[in-house]
C-alpha cells in the first residue's frame, strides 16, 4: 500500500503523520511525504528584483527537501519506507496529480477545519482533494487546542 502524505509543516500536518506512519506500518506499505509550495509574486516584484525573488524561491525548495529528507531519515530508522518530494503549485490540484503519479493507494492529510467566513475565502484544500483524488482520502482534524479556540 502507497500512502500519500502531503504536508505543510503545521502540528495538523504533524498529527496527520502519525497516522499515516501507523497505517503504512499495520499495512506493510510505505508514505511519499509531499510538500506543494505556493510561489505567489511577492510585494513590489519587477525585472530589477527578480534574482531576489528567485532567490528566496530556491531557499524555500531547498528548506522544504531539508525538513523533508530529516523526516524521511528519522522515519525510516523506524523501519519506514519512505520517500519524499517537493512540488511548486496550486496545492490541491498538485496533491491529486502526485496522487495519480504515485498511483497512491490512500491520502492521509490533516485539515484546519475552518468554517464561516474563513472557509469561504480561504476554501479548503482537503476538500477540494476529497472531491477530486484518485484513491481514498483520510483527513486529520487539528484539536481545539490547536486551533486555539
Amino acid at each position: 500500500m502507497k500512502i500519500l502524505h502531503p504536508t505543510d509543516f503545521s502540528e495538523c500536518a504533524a498529527r496527520a503523520q502519525v497516522t499515516a506512519v501507523e497505517l503504512a506500518r499495520r499495512l506493510g506499505g510505505e508514505i511519499v511525504l509531499l510538500q506543494v509550495l505556493v510561489e505567489t509574486p511577492l510585494y513590489g516584484e519587477s525585472v530589477l528584483n527578480m534574482p531576489t525573488v528567485r532567490s528566496v524561491y530556491e531557499a524555500q525548495r531547498k528548506w522544504a527537501g531539508e525538513t523533508l529528507e530529516a523526516r524521511a531519515a528519522d522515519l525510516r530508522q523506524g523501519g519506514t519506507k519512505v520517500s519524499w518530494r517537493v512540488q511548486v503549485g496550486v496545492p490541491f490540484e498538485e496533491i491529486v496529480k502526485i496522487a495519480e503519479e504515485e498511483r497512491a493507494d490512500m491520502i492521509v492529510m490533516g485539515t484546519h477545519g475552518r468554517g464561516g467566513l474563513n472557509r469561504m475565502l480561504l476554501g479548503s484544500v482537503a476538500e477540494r482533494v476529497i472531491r477530486l483524488a484518485p484513491c481514498p482520502v483520510l483527513t486529520v482534524r487539528e484539536t481545539m487546542a490547536e486551533a486555539g479556540r
